[in-house]
């Protein structure tokens, strides 16, 4: 097991928030499931504005809608948010990434951002101002 720090270049993110007025991002980042990101990333990169949520293995998977059972209970998500930079894809990796849960995000420039996120977020990330 190599222990020695490495360094990324990562260039070209593009800014995916409207302002820095009211941000607030996750305490201590996010640990992210790169193997379920392989859908959603570009180029072998999970973009910054990301829609993201805590999964059921404590790991900050990409945001699905829930679903609702036949007595119209739905199912709970936690720790919704969207990643805060650009993350290099490596298979099998657990990367950790800040997840901004309050601001104003541009919604055009987000990556799976539904209905059901905005729902799940409304009153933290603002996408109509």
């Amino acid at each position: 097991m190599n222990l020695q720090p490495t360094t990324q270049k990562i260039f070209g993110q593009k800014e995916f928030l409207r302002n820095n007025v009211g941000t607030e991002y996750k305490t201590g980042g996010a640990t992210l499931d790169a193997d379920a990101f392989e859908e959603v990333a570009e180029n072998g990169y999970i973009k910054a504005g990301t829609a993201t949520y805590l999964g059921e293995e404590g790991f900050y998977v990409p945001w699905e809608d829930p679903s609702t059972d036949e007595d119209g209970n739905t199912e709970a998500r936690e720790g919704a948010g969207l990643t805060s930079h650009d993350i290099k894809l490596v298979k099998g990796t657990k990367p950790i990434s800040g997840i901004l849960v309050a601001g104003h995000p541009l919604e055009r420039k987000c990556t799976g951002v539904t209905e059901g996120f905005k729902a799940e977020v409304k009153g933290y990330l603002r996408f109509d101002a």
